[in-house]
Formats: structure tokens, sequence, C-alpha cells
């Protein structure tokens, strides 16, 4: 049978709050762990953040004079038939040097910068090999 103890009341529903107290300190501890030097690093930028993006596809051919690879990027740099030579990053695997290629550039950068590399390029391509 319940008990209608005043001061017995006044305890059980203390308890609760003590409960709730306690949970909150302990939760309250955490939070150190989601300050700034525990959060897990930030991801290499986007290169195609400032890319220009044609308004029809510009497609590109040549032969591949210089071939740099930088984890699953491949940068190219294609001679065309004029003589201009222009870089171009494509995905995955790429022609060997000396390889004709035919690309179709997506998006365009100037005046980019990889990490990767350590090197700038006045232009770059980000192209798909057709």
């Amino acid at each position: 049978m319940p008990t209608t103890d005043p001061a017995a009341a006044r305890v059980a529903a203390g308890r609760p709050s003590l409960v709730l107290a306690l949970a909150l300190v302990a939760a309250g501890c955490g939070v150190a762990d989601a300050s700034p030097s525990h959060q897990a690093p930030a991801t290499a930028p986007n290169p195609f953040i400032g890319a220009t993006a044609p308004s029809a596809p510009q497609q590109l051919a040549g032969r591949v004079e210089e071939r740099l690879v930088a984890g699953s990027y491949v940068y190219l740099a294609v001679r065309d038939r004029d003589g201009a030579l222009r870089w171009a990053v494509v995905l995955g695997d790429a022609p060997p040097l000396g390889a004709d290629v035919a690309l179709t550039s997506t998006a365009r950068r100037t005046d980019f910068h990889s990490p990767r590399l350590g090197r700038d390029f006045a232009e770059l391509h980000f192209a798909v090999l057709r």
C-alpha cells in the first residue's frame, strides 16, 4: 500500500531531480570532446569551386607530352595540332606518354593550384577521355 507520509513523498519527489541532475552533469562532461581539436580533419577543398563551365563542352585533342599521377587523378599535358600545350585532369587511368587523346572538357579553372602536386597551372581543364 502506498505511503501517505508527507516527508517520504518529498524524498521520493527529490530522487528524479537528483537523477536528472546527475545525467545532465554526465552529459556535460562529454561536451569537451566536441572541441575543434577533437573533430575530424577537414577534407581537401573541392577543385571544381570557382571552375567555369563552358556553354558547350570543349573538345581537346592531341598528344600526351607529360603525365602526372595524383591519387585517383591524372594530369595530362596535351599538345594540339597547332602546337598549343593544354593541361587537363582526368579521373582514373589515362593513356601513356606519346599517346593521342581526345578529351571533352566539362569545366575550366585558371590559376589552379594542386596541393597534392605542389604545382600551379595557369589553365586547367577538368575533362573526360572520349
